[in-house]
């Protein structure tokens, strides 16, 4: 299970990135502190909490994916919500400046 930290930098990667592949981010969560255990197999055991975070995230209209034997290649094909959920996040917050600071107090 991916941890709220992990879940934050994965945005954040969505953030940089339109086309990446999962052990990429992985290795990039495991940069930032996350496990670097693996499988017999050598693949991270983040790798499927990872896999199944994206897909859960993201809606498959705004994400391409290739799947070979080794690995899985996104591609962020449209608008991702997280990019819509920062700038309104930014405009409200500016309103609220514009609000607090066009007020006058009474007492």
């Amino acid at each position: 299970m991916l941890s709220y930290k992990e879940k934050e930098l994965i945005k954040d990667y969505l953030m940089r990135y339109n086309y990446f592949n999962l052990t990429e981010l992985c290795d990039y969560l495991i940069d930032n502190g996350s496990s670097g255990d693996t499988y017999s197999t050598g693949k991270y055991k983040i790798y499927p909490y990872v896999a199944v975070f994206l897909e859960s995230f993201v809606p498959s209209s705004v994400m391409e994916i290739k799947k070979n034997e080794n690995n899985v290649q996104y591609k962020i094909i449209g608008d991702l919500s997280i990019k819509k959920e920062i700038k309104d996040n930014k405009e409200s917050k500016e309103e609220d400046t514009i609000t607090e600071t066009g007020q006058l107090s009474l007492f």
